[in-house]
């Protein structure tokens, strides 16, 4: 059920990553969790994480029940380094090669988020690659905290533009993630040139507590109707995500944040595993101090296991117990994130890599 054959590059092919993205565990559910209420076109409960496709991507136990592929291919326009800023076409183009090529290799896990601008070119891969719906891992982003009607037509918005309305009725997001603790002013939503949007100003206004809240009870709500299977957040700091547990009824699934062998806030780590959150990392290779794959240690370790450097510091996420979020159009790049199982770090490998940080202060 897999593409028959291989997909088409797109006319100006990503020849290298871009490590660097700009900022934007228990099964046991809770107590008064609710069945959904729809019954979803296809009424599978799904075939991801299966014994046949964990032999490819292994996967993670969330804490509502759903479990997760613990690779994602992202689909951010700033992954594909040969597209201008601002040339969304370009963005496009490399974005739907990079989920064909993905689902083609075996990959299960797709990231993308309203404000990627490639989320009808993913809706068109998806729906033209004759992969079943319930093989494929879908997650997506509403573009902040942006209250509770806002939320509701979100999901609506992102399940038209994922192309996941159709002739069997509507499916569903499997994870759906508030993108920020914060909203963007409108013009910065259009350009982020704007002077408005730019030093010393700043392109977005914080969130109260009170927005946090009223975001993330649509978010629950969107879960009990059942157009979203699992929720949870991004780049929130723990007083944002204590704030949402002050009012949650169902579990905050995931917190997607940078994390990498040079930024990994290891306060945030234990927050995560105390609370039951499974932590995933954007900019895995490298972000906001630039990439990490010159680093001596990780070079060690990639000859010693005859594998690529990338290859390290994404198996170094995943032996913390961090998901990673790759983004790549590059298909040898591709196929060497997808192979992370073969192999496993020392301790002392692990060690010295987590070392790379340094001291690093507490978000809070």
């Amino acid at each position: 059920k897999k593409l028959k054959t291989r997909p088409q590059r797109p006319s100006t092919p990503s020849a290298a990553r871009r490590p660097r993205r700009q900022a934007s565990a228990t099964m046991a559910p809770l107590a008064r969790a609710a069945a959904p209420l729809l019954l979803l076109a296809g009424g599978a409960l799904g075939r991801v994480c299966d014994e046949v496709s964990e032999k490819k991507v292994a996967c993670f136990d969330l804490k509502s029940g759903s479990r997760i592929p613990q690779v994602a291919m992202g689909t951010w326009s700033g992954s594909y380094s040969d597209c201008r800023s601002g040339d969304y076409t370009c963005a496009e183009q490399h974005a739907r090669f990079a989920v064909d090529n993905w689902l083609h290799i075996g990959g299960t896990h797709i990231d993308g988020a309203n404000d990627y601008r490639t989320q009808v070119a993913v809706g068109e891969a998806l729906r033209t690659s004759g992969i079943p719906r319930e093989e494929v891992f879908i997650t997506t982003k509403c573009p902040g905290a942006i209250g509770y009607e806002a939320t509701i037509e979100c999901a609506d918005d992102n399940l038209q533009m994922l192309r996941q309305f159709g002739s069997k009725g509507v499916q569903y997001i499997d994870l759906l993630l508030v993108h920020f603790p914060f909203t963007m002013k409108p013009v910065c939503r259009f350009s982020r040139e704007a002077p408005e949007c730019v030093a010393p100003n700043r392109p977005y206004v914080p969130a109260g507590k009170q927005a946090l809240q009223d975001t993330w009870r649509a978010m629950e709500e969107l879960k009990r109707i059942g157009v979203v299977k699992a929720i949870g957040v991004s780049d929130y700091n723990i007083t944002n995500l204590q704030d949402t547990l002050e009012v949650a009824t169902q579990p905050i699934d995931l917190h997607q944040v940078e994390w990498n062998p040079s930024v990994h806030d290891e306060a945030m780590l234990d927050f995560c595993k105390k609370n039951g959150i499974q932590l995933q990392a954007w900019s895995p290779l490298g972000g906001s101090k630039g990439s990490v794959l010159s680093e001596p240690a990780i070079a060690k370790a990639a000859k010693a296991h005859g594998v690529s450097v990338a290859q390290v510091t994404l198996r170094w996420s995943l032996q913390r117990g961090v998901a990673v979020v790759v983004g790549t159009a590059n298909p040898d790049h591709a196929k060497g994130d997808i192979e992370l199982f073969g192999f496993q770090l020392s301790d002392d490998e692990m060690k010295e890599i987590s070392a790379i940080q340094g001291p690093m202060a507490v978000h809070i």
